[in-house]
Formats: structure tokens, C-alpha cells, sequence
């Protein structure tokens, strides 16, 4: 009798064992970030955020474009520089944590 229930219990261990292998294999696994595709996106973000910066530079000088025109109320080209520049400085950041493994907080 002793031996009925030590079995029984034995097969239900294995049992619960197998259904968590079944859940394991269907969890899904962390994508790593492709590393080269990553690279190649900072160079170009890199290369237009030089681009914009030079474009920038040209109508500070020819029209005259103030901090004041920056910061407090940008409009116009400036207002788009400016969203622009930094929606790609974001992303920048962003692929520097995908990058290195860390988390942006």
C-alpha cells in the first residue's frame, strides 16, 4: 500500500515537472537588439544631428536667430530644428542603453 501512494505521488512530482518545461519553452525569450543595425542607426542620427546643427548655425548667422528665438518661443524653422534635433538626441540616447544592456531611467 505504502508503495502505491509513494509511486502515485512520484508520478504526479514528474507530471508537475513536465508541465513546467512545457511553460518554460513557451515563455518568450528577450530579443537582443541587433547590435549592427543599432550601430548603423547612431551613425546616420549622428550624421543628421550634424546636419541640422550646420543648417542651424547658416540662419543664425544670416538672420540672426537669438537664444531668446530658442529657448522661450521657438517658430517657424527654428521650432522644427529644435523638435527635430531633439527627437534625435532621444533616440540617440536610446540606442546608447540598448547598446550597453542598460535601462533608461
Amino acid at each position: 500500500m505504502s508503495e502505491d501512494k509513494d509511486q502515485e505521488k512520484k508520478v504526479a512530482e514528474d507530471k508537475t515537472d513536465i508541465d513546467n518545461t512545457e511553460e518554460s519553452k513557451e515563455e518568450p525569450k528577450e530579443k537582443k537588439p541587433d547590435m549592427k543595425a543599432l550601430e548603423k542607426e547612431r551613425k546616420e542620427i549622428i550624421q543628421k544631428m550634424l546636419r541640422i546643427q550646420k543648417e542651424f548655425m547658416e540662419l543664425e548667422r544670416s538672420k540672426g536667430v537669438t537664444e531668446k528665438d530658442i529657448h522661450h518661443n521657438p517658430q517657424g524653422i527654428v521650432k522644427e530644428y529644435k523638435e527635430e534635433h531633439e527627437k534625435l538626441a532621444n533616440r540617440l540616447v536610446d540606442i546608447a542603453h540598448a547598446l550597453k544592456g542598460s535601462i533608461r531611467t
